[in-house]
């Protein structure tokens, strides 16, 4: 299997496996939503001004699995002087490759990249299925998301 950053040749795919990721979640999507075209702005605009960007894990050239990483600013604060945060979000797996540690290995690269940038706060939201793997790695659960310090 081979990993990298997701370029902008990937966003069908990205655009494809995010629906899909909601779908399992159990969000609705109805045939007139305008949503891939949403998705494709937003995947098209923010990875060509790495505002987000992903990494994509393939098999035999197909990507089976997707992280994501968002960089944004709030107000700082005692507990982040910077204000600078990193958002963990886009995290999926195709469901036949899921429990090979794949998840995990795509979270400590995003994790990884955030400190590159000089990010000392990454926070997301979960669904029950990542809850454990975001646990295990050192996440903890606050009122209405998990967060890290990294």
């Amino acid at each position: 299997m081979n990993k990298r950053k997701a370029d902008l040749n990937d966003i069908p795919k990205l655009v494809e496996l995010r629906k899909q990721q909601l779908i399992d979640e159990g969000e609705k999507l109805s045939a007139d939503s305008g949503y891939d075209q949403q998705l494709t702005d937003y995947f098209t605009s923010s990875i060509s001004d790495e505002t987000f960007i992903s990494w994509v894990i393939e098999d035999d050239g197909a990507i089976v699995a997707t992280s994501g990483l968002c960089f944004y600013s709030l107000p700082p604060s005692f507990a982040n002087p910077s204000g600078k945060n990193a958002y963990i979000t886009n995290m999926y797996t195709k469901p036949e490759y899921r429990r090979r540690g794949i998840a995990a290995e795509l979270l400590y690269m995003v994790i990884a990249e955030a400190k590159e940038r000089g990010y000392t706060v990454a926070r997301l939201h979960t669904s029950e299925y990542g809850r454990s793997i975001y646990q295990k790695a050192g996440f903890t659960y606050s009122e209405d998301y998990m967060a890290m310090r990294i």
